[in-house]
């Protein structure tokens, strides 16, 4: 089955499967747009949200934008398996043998991104002010941005690198670059930087939803994301070189931004939202500034934006499948654990702060040998680590509780761990502090809570109906055209290992209506009470 052509035969797909809202009405960027698009994640279930796509654009002083377009790639777990045409389930494995058998891009000649070019004069008029980008918290948002994909290379190999980060709007003809010192694009700069040079980069908008996926997720310094794009799509990505600056784009992409990052001057950060779901304090914060070059574009291009901020929302769940991908195959693969069989970030956890590992678990120390090395993937990640067993949904909340609240013990099961980092996380150092103590606070940097809530021996069953009497009575429900129901693991009883005969006969003879007999067996063994 082919990959979809372009941004916009994905967006016929969500539409067909009825994962598409399209706005007609006008809307405008600054006030209306994100509003909107929150409110599907503060009032529905996740199975109901969808993409959302504005025909008409203006902003506060009557403008006309091009359409717009928000949560394009990832609004739902169930989108998301659309977007990378597989089941929900298989998203990690998925990306496994991507990371396995990587496809090289192709060159093209012309592309579509390239219908339309706007440098010189008209960049300077008009540059960035073209773009439709919403301010995604009205109110608190001291700018507007675009969070997409940006391509840079090695100076030094030339290998590319494209990742998932935020273009701040400055001017029509600058930005500031949200990046950070791990990742792999600020190394690309440091680079430059010691070699005299500027670093080119490619800003690049209305992407396939795999190219969106690969950026995401962490891989291997000097892995070219376009190389597991390919992958996941099974068939190469078509890239284009860029008018102005030595980079290769997406040739079906709806924007490019080309600029290069000044090795000269940074810019004061303003306030905005982040995944720990928090306007981002911005104190002491400083980000690289991008001399835009050249725009290129589709004839009618959408824009999509990605909104970042309080919990859940469509970058949440995009940053958590993908991290979710990458921390499955590390364990599985990379350290050899066979009894790994999920990986979730359950929401309210910022994408990396509250880690759940689903495990069959064939040895006891196997649950602390997961945490250990989801210790060492990431020193930001993980802040509350949990191992669960096969039988706990760990995208449930209501199964992670049951397993905290009854499969640990707090003296036995949990550690704590030093050494790491907060990142953006605020509980992690003080309003004012230094970017050294944001980064490692004094003494002994920020910690992590490690749980082994497996079980540590056999349990009585489950205590719900068992498995054939719940199954006759979702058939009596269905049959009398009740409510439809939407059934969380647990839905009926199961035997967990402690289940004697004696408990078996009785509650078979209790099957039977012969719950007497039971109780005569009782009295047969009464104990006199001793005086």
């Amino acid at each position: 089955m082919a990959y979809y052509e372009d941004l916009r035969e994905y967006i016929d797909a969500l539409d067909k499967a009825g994962k598409l809202l399209r706005i007609d009405a006008e809307v405008s960027r600054e006030t209306e747009a994100a509003p909107l698009f929150w409110l599907q994640y503060r009032g529905l279930q996740e199975e109901e949200w969808k993409a959302f796509l504005y025909e008409k654009v203006t902003d506060l002083k009557k403008r006309i934008y091009p359409r717009l377009m928000m949560g394009a790639y990832y609004p739902s777990r169930e989108a998301a398996a659309l977007a990378l045409k597989c089941r929900v389930d298989e998203i990690s494995e998925k990306w496994c043998q991507a990371n396995n058998h990587p496809v090289a891009p192709v060159m093209v000649e012309k592309a579509p991104v390239q219908e339309v070019i706007i440098e010189g004069e008209q960049l300077r008029n008009i540059g960035l002010a073209l773009l439709p980008s919403p301010v995604e918290n009205p109110g608190w948002s001291g700018d507007v941005r675009t969070t997409n994909q940006f391509v840079t290379k090695d100076p030094e190999t030339g290998i590319r690198n494209v990742g998932t980060y935020s273009g701040h709007f400055s001017s029509p003809i600058s930005m500031r670059w949200g990046l950070s010192p791990y990742h792999h694009a600020h190394t690309h700069w440091e680079k430059a930087r010691a070699l005299g040079k500027k670093l080119p980069v490619a800003i690049v908008i209305g992407n396939l939803p795999n190219v969106v996926f690969a950026a995401t997720a962490p891989v291997p310094y000097g892995v070219d994301e376009f190389t597991l794009a390919g992958a996941l799509a099974g068939e190469p990505v078509k890239l284009v070189k860029c008018k102005t600056v030595d980079l290769e784009v997406p040739a079906t992409a709806e924007y490019v931004i080309e600029g290069e990052v000044s090795n000269e001057y940074l810019e004061p950060k303003v306030a905005f939202g982040d995944y720990p779901g928090y306007v981002y304090e911005v104190e002491n914060a400083y980000g690289q500034v991008i001399d835009v070059k050249c725009i290129t574009h589709r004839k009618d291009a959408i824009f999509t934006a990605q909104i970042v901020g309080y919990h859940l929302n469509d970058t949440s769940v995009q940053g958590g499948l993908a991290r979710e991908a990458g921390l499955y195959k590390h364990l599985k693969y990379d350290c050899y654990i066979p009894g790994v069989l999920d990986v979730a970030m359950p929401p309210g956890g910022g994408e990396s702060n509250y880690v759940v590992v689903q495990i069959k678990k064939s040895s006891p120390w196997q649950p602390w040998q997961v945490l250990n090395a989801l210790m060492g993937y990431d020193p930001a990640l993980g802040k509350v680590s949990i191992v669960v067993d096969e039988d706990i949904n760990p995208r449930d909340p209501q199964a992670i509780n049951w397993a905290l609240s009854f499969s640990m013990q707090p003296h036995r099961d949990v550690r704590i761990v030093t050494q790491r980092t907060p990142n953006l996380d605020a509980s992690g150092y003080p309003p004012g502090a230094s970017r050294e103590e944001r980064r490692f606070p004094s003494p002994s940097g920020a910690s992590a809570m490690l749980i082994d809530a497996t079980r540590k021996w056999p349990y009585a069953p489950v205590g719900m109906p068992r498995k054939d009497f719940m199954e006759k009575a979702l058939k009596i429900w269905q049959e009398a055209g009740l409510p439809r129901l939407n059934l969380r693991k647990p839905w009926y009883g199961y035997n967990l290992g402690r289940w004697t005969e004696r408990d078996e006969r009785n509650a078979e003879l209790t099957l039977k209506g012969e719950h007497f007999k039971v109780g005569e067996e009782c009295r047969k063994a009464r104990k006199r009470i001793e005086r």
